[in-house]
């Protein structure tokens, strides 16, 4: 069996340069790599506490609300939340014996 050693060593030639160039090129591209799925996990985390306390001193009836927020929670949305417990509860928000407080942690 006679082998072409001109042709042989041509294809091994082009073999180990187009290995190298297909490296070269793929060496130089930057690659980045992220996964985002629905809204950021901050924005997912709101948190609201309301705390209703009534008191009676000296004949009077006083109401103290507390309502923290954690998160990415706005003062729209405590205030929403509050008119709804306010319903709930039948509790009059322009009465003077009330007493709000308001906190938000982000």
């Amino acid at each position: 069996m006679k082998v072409d050693y001109k042709s042989m060593f041509l294809g091994v030639a082009l073999g180990v340069v187009g290995v190298f160039a297909v490296l070269f090129l793929l060496g130089n591209v930057k690659t980045e790599f992220s996964v985002k799925t629905g809204e950021h996990a901050k924005d997912m985390n709101k948190e609201i506490n309301v705390r209703i306390e009534k008191t009676v001193e000296d004949g009077k009836e006083f109401t103290n609300v507390v309502i923290n927020g954690r998160g990415s929670v706005t003062k729209e949305e405590l205030d929403k939340e509050l008119e709804r417990l306010f319903k709930e509860h039948g509790i009059d928000k322009n009465d003077s014996n009330i007493n709000i407080e308001m906190e938000i942690n982000s």
